[in-house]
């Protein structure tokens, strides 16, 4: 028996896994080595040009003293950022001095923007300031900044149009300038995102660990596993505004994910007046996309709708090869396979909102999307004796078809103290999610042989219907006292259902007609209510501030098996504290210290008992007797923004009880069985590293992880426990070479590493495109290359023993993309949607 480390319950939705043999293995490692180089000459040859284009010839400048409103006290060390207004370029940063004053020197002349911050108090902008040659220097004479109730302050990197904020519990990540996801979907945007991996079959996992939760606009998907894979591949890259990546969230979020939350914040814009935009592409995957939205502003009520279809046909194929160590005949299995997977879908969001008073605002949201995910798939397999000659041959067919409609409506109340601080909110949010899948396996017997006998098992339909629906009641309240001091408390209850009924069916080669099989038809039934209170207290004293937090939850789940007269109850009550301790060295430049406990609680797919045939040498049943994992995490962080860029580093660890892992065997006849079960306990101990460096028009974000990877399994048989190191590195080049046309280049690359039973091989992928502004800012044109060294698949060997099996899958990334959008209107925001925030999460910016 052997594991699959954490990362990998994308397995249970393989058609069929493929092995990389060893040439292949070795021109992977040749391929990457020039791929990456190919990035970095591109970053340092656009740095030397930058630098040469450098103009030494300015010499305007912008002055100004800034104080507290209504005491006029002088406010120290505020950071000041300026603009250009033509292109929302940064061109300076400077911070004032002991008296408030600050002098910016060295500018041309033209229209810029200025932003002025500071710890405590609201920003300041002033879009209208104006240089020229008879007026070189603008005197914006003395501002004044309104103090606001303490939060953790975010520290923005002030590179081109925020691309990146990095905040005390999360980090932005704004997708205006990703211009290596333009044209494609969610899917693309998050495997631009640090720290963030999506493999081929769109499951995403964070430092390496699938246990994270996927929020959209603030809220957690009901959706897993495979169906949200999907639903991620639906959402259109031009409708997302950020990502939001917070790995130790504090007491006030929902404590489900022990890796932490993705929140994905979808545009949400509406203008005064009549605005609007859309987005059209397509590539030669036959891949197609369109999306649009349209808002409206009339006096106090606010409306918005967007809409979006996406299509897509791809190519896959894998390899496998296993030897048998146990099993004489056959001594070698050698196979390979090829398909399609043809993914359709559409979706539609409605906000409303309408204020009762400056401060007072009811709203109400509706989110609907549906589509059809299609994959076909055959694979070739051929036994072969001790001296590699083939002894039998034959094949296995999958064609699986998948339809989905999930719906999410919210109706909420929202008391804001001011435009950033929400004093007061409740929202009740029903959604439910409806779910189909129709299984054929099928296969042809070539050549037999004494492992295959003379004939293989008839053409099987498999059949599943699934309703998930779900109801949420969350409430919140913040009361500040004085500047100093803030408490925020709340309460939020949940109620949650699965209902999946499963149908197996055997052609009969007689009379052509399908006959049931009533020992593999099965119903579950789950039920899920979860109640949670949480209180946060936050203090700043002088250049500390602290934070400290607690969650109680109460959780009553009761799984039902009608078929088999099976019921599983459980109750259980947890405590997850947080704390966080800051120190600001300057407005620039912070060290923090945070702890939080987490939970991930098995889900219904995880639990379900039910067998599920990829094909007739792969299936899949879940673990009744799973329980939840808890995660006690600790993290230290420090933050610094320069004139040139910024730099995060991230030290951490992770201690995991009753850690959930995805295990598969192989029985005696071959077949590959997999499940789920918790090993006693698991550490990772690890530092994450972010740096942004800016030079003129060339613009570098890179970094990477490291991480030891242990597990103590010694309470599964065959003591499965594994230590390894793992590292990853990124690297994100955009070079302006006009104010209207960049070029940006993305690679990721993740070393191999050993898992519980086996081992990963190493995952590549790259991205180039060019964008060109059109009409302004409105709108532009990117062509995109996905994948251009067709380099991205997916392998893992396996060692029990008994079998040495090496798998690869390729996935069919590789292609030319081209993508148009437009926009019209003035950005003015709807206000936000409530959100399971970590404190001093980052405001919403333009999108």
């Amino acid at each position: 028996m052997h594991a699959v480390s954490e990362p990998q319950p994308t397995y249970v939705d393989n058609r069929m896994t493929c092995a990389l043999g060893g040439n292949r293995r070795a021109q992977r490692r040749w391929l990457t080595a020039p791929a990456l180089g190919l990035i970095l000459l591109i970053g340092l040859t656009s740095a030397t040009w930058a630098q040469s284009a450098a103009d030494s010839t300015k010499g305007g400048g912008i002055r100004g003293r800034i104080v507290a409103i209504g005491s006029g006290e002088a406010i120290a060390n505020g950071a000041i950022s300026v603009r250009r207004a033509a292109d929302s370029s940064s061109v300076a940063n400077t911070s004032a001095g002991p008296d408030g004053s600050f002098h910016v020197t060295g500018l041309e002349p033209g229209q810029y923007a200025i932003r002025i911050r500071a710890l405590g108090y609201s920003p300041l902008v002033r879009s209208d300031v104006t240089i020229s040659r008879e007026h070189p220097l603008a005197d914006l004479g003395t501002l004044t900044l309104s103090a606001f109730a303490v939060k953790l302050e975010s520290q923005v990197i002030t590179g081109e149009r925020q691309d990146v904020a990095l905040s005390p519990d999360r980090n932005s990540y704004s997708t205006k300038n990703m211009t290596t996801a333009s044209g494609g979907t969610a899917v693309d945007v998050l495997r631009n995102v640090p720290s963030v991996e999506v493999d081929g079959n769109n499951n995403v996992t964070l430092r390496g660990n699938a246990n994270v939760v996927v929020q959209i606009n603030g809220r957690a998907s009901p959706l897993s596993g495979e169906q949200l894979a999907q639903f991620l591949a639906q959402i259109p890259a031009s409708t997302v505004t950020r990502v939001e990546v917070a790995t130790n969230p504090s007491a006030k979020n929902d404590p489900e994910g022990t890796a932490g939350i993705i929140n994905i914040v979808l545009n949400q814009q509406a203008d005064v007046g009549l605005s609007g935009g859309f987005n059209a592409g397509t590539g030669t995957t036959r891949q197609a996309n369109i999306s649009g939205n349209i808002g409206r502003q009339s006096g106090p009520l606010t409306l918005y709708l967007s809409a979006s279809l996406y299509r897509d046909h791809r190519e896959i194929s894998g390899e496998s090869n296993r030897t048998n160590l146990a099993i004489p005949i056959p001594a070698f299995v050698e196979s390979h396979s090829e398909g399609q997977a043809q993914p359709r879908f559409k979706s539609m969001t409605f906000r409303s909102q309408y204020k009762l008073t400056e401060n007072d605002a009811l709203s109400a949201d509706a989110m609907l999307s549906g589509g059809r995910f299609a994959r076909q798939s055959t694979a070739f397999y051929s036994d072969l004796d001790a001296e590699r000659e083939v002894i039998g041959l034959f094949t296995q067919g999958n064609e699986q078809t998948w339809r989905s409609l999930s719906q999410n409506y919210t109706v909420a109340y929202r008391r804001t103290a001011d435009a950033s601080t929400t004093i007061f909110s409740t929202e009740l949010r029903y959604s439910n999610d409806n779910n189909s899948s129709n299984n054929n396996l099928f296969g042809e017997l070539l050549q037999a042989d004494t492992s295959t006998g003379s004939e293989l098992a008839p053409r099987e339909h498999d059949a599943s219907v699934d309703h998930v629906p779900a109801w949420n009641l969350q409430t919140d309240y913040t009361h500040p006292w004085g500047t100093g001091t803030k408490l925020e408390t709340g309460f939020k209850g949940t109620m949650r259902s699965t209902a999946d009924n499963s149908t197996v069916a055997f052609l009969d080669s007689l009379s052509g007609v399908y006959t049931p099989d009533p020992s593999r038809a099965n119903t579950l039934d789950y039920r899920e209510r979860i109640g949670a209170v949480y209180a946060v207290l936050s203090q700043q004293i002088g250049k500390f501030q602290t934070q400290g937090g607690l969650r109680l939850e109460e959780a009553a789940t009761r799984f039902r098996l009608p078929t088999v007269g099976q019921l599983f109850d459980n109750r259980y009550a947890s405590a997850f504290p947080s704390a966080i301790l800051s120190y600001n060295f300057t407005d620039m430049r912070q060290v923090k210290l945070s702890y939080s406990r987490r939970i991930s609680r098995p889900n219904p797919w995880q639990l379900s008992p039910i067998v599920n045939r990829q094909d007739a040498r792969h299936q899949f049943h879940g673990n009744p007797s799973l329980r939840p994992e808890y995660t006690d995490a600790m993290e230290i962080s420090f933050q610094d923004t320069r004139s040139w860029g910024s730099m995060q580093i991230n030290p951490y660890l992770r201690k995991t009880a009753h850690a959930v892992r995805y295990i598969q065997t192989i029985d005696s006849t071959g077949i590959s069985v997999a499940t789920f079960d918790n090993v006693a306990s698991t550490l990772v101990t690890g530092t994450d590293l972010n740096v942004t460096y800016r030079r003129a028009a060339l613009t570098l974000f890179g970094g990477g992880s490291v991480y030891r990877y242990s597990s103590d399994a010694s309470n599964l048989a065959g003591n499965l426990s594994t230590h390894s190191v793992v590292w990853n590195a990124r690297v994100n080049a955009t070079v302006k070479l006009s104010p209207v046309t960049d070029l940006q280049a993305f690679a990721n690359y993740r070393a191999p590493s050993k898992t519980e039973g086996g081992s990963q091989t190493a995952f590549v992928y790259m991205n180039y495109a060019l964008r060109r502004k059109l009409w302004g800012d409105k709108g532009s044109v990117t062509l995109r290359v996905a994948d251009p060294f067709n380099l991205m698949s997916y392998g893992f060997r396996t060692a029990d023993g008994r079998v040495i099996e090496l798998n690869e899958q390729h996935f069919g990334q590789r292609g030319l993309f081209v993508s148009m959008s437009r926009t019209f209107g003035q950005a003015l925001k709807l206000r936000p949607q409530q959100q399971d925030e970590p404190q001093g999460a980052p405001q919403p910016g333009p999108g």
